[in-house]
């Protein structure tokens, strides 16, 4: 067995969660590859202005890939054509994701109901573009409904270039074990040969490696990179330290200058909401400073609030 976690260590599309300040937070402390956070197709074909900011903002970056969502073709097809403008290193197709919101709409793992169609549809977006195209899946609907390694296969076939699976179903959302044997499976399928990216329960050193040893090509990182841009230094050099205090406030100022460079105060402070319970769920008293910081209004008032976080 390796030493150390070897393959490439990448950073979940995750909404609102994984947009420029927090990728580029990520890229400096590891991250070999970056998602952005999940953009419906319908949206950048009506040239919503959320949707083509966050393809402005790739503009500024390497190793990235933008996901989109939907479950028209022709929307699918318009709005893959609109990425590849942009020039990102790769374009990445929700297959997975549980949530209502997405799923009730017939996108996301709603795709997995009928994987001839979502095999039809993610063919139809790589046929129009000339940059690679991957797919995020989960393993099925839910335990009896596992279709992940013949999906995959037939993923291959229309000219996907690499596969992401969160291993476990849509049933499942987030809880339980992910089921790390069907990444073993897919690996020891000789007749599968794109990339696999695991993703799914990986928080630490420990659990990185674990997963390498199924044999996948790289392991993506979501919840655990929240509030913790560090997990992938951390991981890549067995890192167990405890964060200290000085420098989670650094780096939540930083945070904070990322997102006061593109938007306005009151949704830079919405945005960095979203990360303090990670940022301060291991600490004494982080209940209290956490209710302190949402409920501050300005961003004079959060930056007393974080020089004070010793004394909350």
């Amino acid at each position: 067995m390796t030493e150390g976690v070897l393959v490439p260590l990448y950073l979940a599309p995750m909404d609102e969660i994984s947009d420029y300040p927090f990728r580029v937070l990520c890229k400096r402390h590891g991250a070999d590859f970056v998602y952005t956070d999940f953009i419906a197709a319908d949206s950048l074909i009506r040239n919503v202005d959320k949707s083509i900011r966050t393809l402005q903002d790739t503009l500024r970056e390497e190793n990235v890939g933008v996901q989109i969502f939907g479950n028209n073709v022709e929307a699918l097809q318009e709005a893959a054509k609109i990425v590849e403008k942009y020039k990102p290193q790769e374009i990445n197709i929700n297959c997975g994701c549980p949530i209502h919101k997405i799923v009730s709409h017939g996108s996301g793992a709603a795709l997995l109901k009928d994987p001839e169609r979502m095999v039809k549809i993610v063919k139809a977006i790589v046929d129009v573009v000339d940059i690679p195209v991957s797919v995020k899946t989960r393993l099925g609907l839910d335990s009896k409904s596992i279709i992940i390694e013949e999906l995959v296969y037939e993923l291959q076939k229309v000219g996907v270039a690499k596969v992401i699976v969160h291993a476990r179903t849509r049933a499942q959302m987030y809880s339980g074990d992910a089921q790390w044997e069907y990444l073993k499976r897919i690996k020891d399928n000789k007749s599968i040969t794109i990339p696999i990216i695991g993703n799914g329960d990986v928080v630490d050193y420990n659990s990185a490696m674990k997963m390498q040893e199924t044999g996948v090509d790289g392991i993506m990182i979501g919840r655990g990179a929240v509030g913790n841009p560090w997990i992938f230094n951390d991981i890549k050099n067995n890192n167990t330290t405890q964060r200290d205090l000085k420098t989670i406030i650094e780096t939540v100022k930083e945070h904070l200058s990322l997102y006061m460079s593109i938007y306005d105060e009151m949704k830079a402070l919405m945005l960095l909401k979203k990360h303090y319970h990670g940022y301060f769920r291991d600490m004494y008293n982080a209940k209290n400073i956490r209710t302190r910081l949402y409920s501050a209004t300005t961003i004079n008032e959060v930056l007393r609030l974080l020089d004070s976080v010793c004394n909350l």
